[in-house]
């Protein structure tokens, strides 16, 4: 939908002072204060088309205008300009490089907290969902008569760990054997060729032991599948400080940030670029007043993961997309110099 130059100015200024004071914003403060150089009538007049085009609305009938959900969108995609983050809010987000972790999953983590205390948002990353990423090692450790401590690298940085219960008592030659065994067949091997048919196979080589390690062998492909649905979220609490969302929609956030799965689908498809999704275009009702802005993070020269933010519509759109961008360009740079090949 095209805009005249002069609309574009208005709507412009009308969604920039409401995200500064959530107020509806009138005509004559437009003429007075924002330097449109056109009368109070004239801007009214102007408002009234805007209004009937969707741009923006009239919470009550004496009162200015505030914009709509698509409003916003021809704010953020054609109107809003560029924030140049300061020295000192990137000093702020170059804390993520005096990390000391010793994976990846404690680093996005740590960048969630560090992303939430910065936004005054709910943050969120997911993890490396790298389709190319290859198990690197597989370590097992005897940590009962019946029990397995296993300890999972793949090449995308992420370390699983987990006790597995075997059906056997161990034996030395079991252990060696199984060690042997699953670092022989799943070393090297891509996440995505991890099938049925090659778990089965993998078993048919237990021979004497498969009753006993089977279990274990499934266990190792469990904690594998899990990493492509790990989510991790920092600042939920911060969510409480908008009047924005009222509260019954707020419980529903709150509990949406429970649901990986349903997170996943929100910024899991990130391949390029920030991406700003605002109110229902989450596809979620209770997020109409709502916004999501997201950027894809890349190990070893690909996009494996994605993070982001959850606030409220009425957001500062030019900082955080800029905070965002560049955040998630230093965690890249973090993990590559980290984790990468």
């Amino acid at each position: 939908m095209e805009l005249s130059e002069r609309k574009k100015r208005i709507l412009s200024a009308i969604v920039e002072e409401y995200i500064i004071t959530g107020e509806p914003v009138g005509s004559k403060f437009l003429a007075k204060e924002t330097g449109i150089n056109l009368s109070p009538a004239t801007i009214r007049n102007e408002m009234a088309e805007l209004t009937d085009m969707g741009f923006i609305s009239q919470p009550h009938t004496s009162a200015g205008r505030v914009p709509t959900i698509l409003g916003y969108r021809m704010y953020v995609d054609h109107l809003m300009g560029e924030y140049e983050l300061s020295d000192s809010e990137r000093a702020a987000y170059d804390e993520l490089f005096n990390l000391q972790v010793g994976d990846i999953e404690s680093t996005l983590e740590k960048a969630c907290d560090i992303l939430a205390d910065i936004t005054g948002c709910a943050s969120v990353s997911t993890a490396p969902n790298d389709k190319a990423a290859t198990i690197k090692r597989i370590e097992i450790f005897p940590s009962g008569l019946r029990s397995i401590l296993m300890v999972i690298l793949t090449s995308s940085g992420i370390i699983k760990s987990r006790i597995c219960k075997t059906l056997e008592n161990l034996t030395p030659d079991m252990m060696n054997f199984f060690y042997q065994l699953v670092n022989d067949r799943f070393c090297g091997l891509k996440l995505e060729d991890m099938t049925e048919e090659f778990l089965d196979k993998v078993k048919h080589e237990l021979y004497e032991y498969t009753f006993a390690l089977s279990p274990v062998v499934d266990a190792i492909a469990e904690e594998l599948r899990s990493i492509s649905n790990e989510v991790f979220i920092g600042g939920a609490s911060n969510l409480l400080a908008y009047r924005d969302i009222d509260g019954d929609k707020l419980i529903k956030m709150m509990k949406l940030l429970e649901h990986r799965d349903e997170l996943m689908r929100i910024i899991g498809d990130m391949e390029s670029g920030v991406k700003v999704k605002i109110g229902c275009e989450n596809g979620m009702p209770f997020m109409d007043n709502s916004a999501i802005i997201a950027a894809p993070y890349a190990l070893n020269g690909r996009v494996c993961g994605a993070v982001g933010i959850i606030g409220p519509a009425r957001i500062n759109y030019p900082k955080m997309v800029s905070s965002i961008e560049y955040f998630s360009n230093m965690l890249s740079k973090f993990i590559e110099d980290s984790f990468g090949d």
